[in-house]
């Protein structure tokens, strides 16, 4: 008789110390998504080793999580139960449990290493400067050119620096650097993410508010490209890139 094969939630615990909470209320769509979405970053890092020291043991649930796809804490990640996520998200997760480990450690080595700050009181004298702010007095509203996008006009006061993939409202430097992560591991590459990845930075050369394609939003894109589009529009000439491969190359968090 053939020995049954281990299911996806059986390979994540074997491989990567990632168990799943309450596996009978996981379709086997989302424990595929999760398993090949862990195997990706994994590789990235190096294999199984690296990624078991990096992050530990990480439990995933599904839970009430507000207006949030997912939460992430040390050890432990939180996506909502009644969206759906992609491979994109998971990764993010992960990165932030990674950064968590290291008490976030990374994501504000990252913020010095790109040029970037953090200072409330700065933004708050940005949104009385002309043509700084590009968010209502409030917040962001949902239209072009109204949605947060520039440095320091944001709910934190982060300043990013050098060229992140993109910017909103919601965007600080752990935000960043889980973006940084998944986009390092789409970028350049023949995976899961690569078409998000490149199209995060191809939508920079659309004339202003057309639809973006990954996304579906209209936006002031030929406006926003000094802040966003890399060099050569090649993401790998960005800090954030060259910090994220030393990490992956050294291993050191």
């Amino acid at each position: 008789m053939a020995q049954k094969r281990p299911g996806p939630a059986s390979r994540l615990y074997a491989d990567f110390q990632v168990r799943i909470e309450d596996i009978g209320n996981w379709p086997s769509r989302d424990l595929d998504l999760l398993s090949q979405s862990t195997a990706l970053l994994a590789q990235v890092m190096g294999g199984h080793e690296e990624f078991r020291q990096r992050l530990g043991e990480v439990m995933i649930e599904k839970a009430d999580t507000g207006a949030h796809l997912g939460l992430a804490y040390k050890g432990r990640i939180q996506f909502s139960q009644k969206g759906t996520f992609s491979a994109w998200s998971v990764i993010h997760e992960l990165a932030h449990v990674w950064d968590a480990k290291t008490q976030w450690k990374l994501s504000r080595t990252m913020e010095k290493y790109t040029g970037g700050r953090t200072n409330r009181f700065l933004s708050g004298l940005k949104k009385w400067l002309r043509y700084q702010w590009d968010s209502g007095r409030r917040g962001p509203e949902n239209k072009p050119g109204l949605y947060g996008r520039k440095p320091g006009v944001n709910a934190y006061g982060y300043f990013y620096g050098d060229k992140p993939s993109g910017s909103n409202w919601r965007f600080d430097r752990r935000e960043d650097f889980a973006e940084s992560v998944v986009m390092y591991c789409g970028w350049g590459r023949d995976n899961i993410l690569s078409k998000t990845a490149h199209g995060r930075i191809e939508r920079y050369l659309l004339p202003n508010r057309t639809k973006d394609p990954i996304y579906g939003i209209r936006e002031n894109w030929a406006d926003y490209a000094r802040y966003f589009y890399p060099e050569d529009g090649d993401y790998t000439k960005t800090k954030r890139w060259k910090f994220v491969d030393e990490l992956m190359q050294t291993g050191v968090n």
